[in-house]
């Protein structure tokens, strides 16, 4: 049987463990099946009752917690070396699910991974990354190259994949810093053919604003530019997802040995 499943990564900071399990939460309650795990090097992940959402902690090796300047890139680049699934399913921790997300998995049968475009869909437009890396990469690159958000990558482990992921930590290493377009150059190195999702399962509050009031479908928000650390994340999901975050404190209320945890 083909196995199917979900990774978070929460490292560093407390806030990040928080936010992944409320979008972890919120997305069991959408699907009671699908397996679900959480990477994290925070020790807290090691007193969480998390088995009545049947969520899998995976606490990292000493050797790669020793890693903190860019370690959740570090590890995203390579996500697939985590996954135990045929087809996974990785989220960024500042993710809300607000639907059910069965109907992203039949995008794997257009090609072997899928994501959404970023909302400066061309590389060209991008303007927070570092302006050496950005005519680095406008150095190799048409400034109209698709420009992919990878808050939400599925994939298919495959020799393809493999060889994509291989390249993106390669890409990334060269400036270590963000990893978009190291991805895009990982895309365009590889040859990767990937397959476009729709909007609505990457989309960022402002842009999903409009949409909501329309009654228009909404999968997943990317509560991305530091709303977790500023605590803006927690807010929307209070109004998005008030029994996952409900649950998420009751989870931490309820840990083993609380005052262990971190903040």
């Amino acid at each position: 049987m083909l196995e199917r499943g979900v990774i978070y990564l929460a490292v560093n900071h407390h806030s990040y463990l928080e936010a992944a399990l409320i979008s972890a939460v919120a997305l069991r309650a959408q699907d009671g099946q699908i397996p679900i795990i959480i990477i994290s090097n925070l020790p807290d992940l090691n007193y969480l009752p998390l088995e009545r959402y049947a969520i899998t902690p995976r606490c990292l090796e000493p050797l790669i917690m020793a890693d903190s300047m860019g370690l959740s890139r570090w590890l995203k680049t390579q996500i697939n070396a985590y996954s135990p699934y045929d087809e996974t399913l990785f989220l960024d921790a500042d993710m809300l699910p607000l639907g059910n997300l069965s109907s992203l998995w039949p995008y794997l049968d257009q090609g072997d991974i899928a994501m959404a475009t970023d909302r400066m869909a061309e590389i060209g437009l991008c303007d927070h990354v570092a302006p050496e890396e950005v005519q680095f990469t406008l150095d190799r690159l048409s400034p109209h190259t698709t420009h992919f958000n990878s808050g939400v990558l599925l994939w298919r482990r495959t020799a393809t994949t493999e060889a994509l992921f291989a390249q993106w930590h390669q890409e990334w290493q060269r400036f270590r810093r963000h990893d978009q377009l190291a991805l895009a150059r990982a895309i365009d190195r590889t040859q990767t053919a990937v397959v476009q999702l729709p909007h609505h399962y990457n989309l960022s509050p402002r842009d999903a604003e409009p949409r909501i009031k329309r009654g228009e479908p909404i999968h997943l928000l990317h509560c991305w530019g530091g709303k977790v650390l500023s605590g803006r994340f927690k807010k929307l999901a209070q109004r998005f997802c008030p029994e996952a975050v409900s649950a998420v404190a009751d989870v931490f209320a309820h840990a083993l040995e609380p005052e262990r945890l971190t903040r």
